[in-house]
């Protein structure tokens, strides 16, 4: 299994369409809070906001942390 030490970044859109599917949520979503200080621990430019599933080089679905980009002002 590779070892993942970046995050991922999308945009608000991107977000809210794994959201649509269920692949992606805010963290209050997740209820182990020992997974979030893991994931805080390991990840320190994760902002804590937001997890997605994501896919591995063999293609397995993942829970991961996420970083959502600021939505942009009209």
């Amino acid at each position: 299994m590779a070892v993942i030490t970046a995050i991922e970044t999308v945009t608000r859109e991107q977000y809210l369409q794994r959201q649509y599917t269920g692949a992606a949520g805010p963290t209050p979503a997740i209820e182990d809070s020992a997974l979030l200080e893991r994931w805080r621990a390991e990840f320190p430019d994760w902002r804590g906001k937001y997890w997605a599933f994501t896919t591995d080089d063999r293609d397995v679905l993942r829970l991961r942390p996420i970083n959502v980009v600021a939505a942009q002002a009209a």
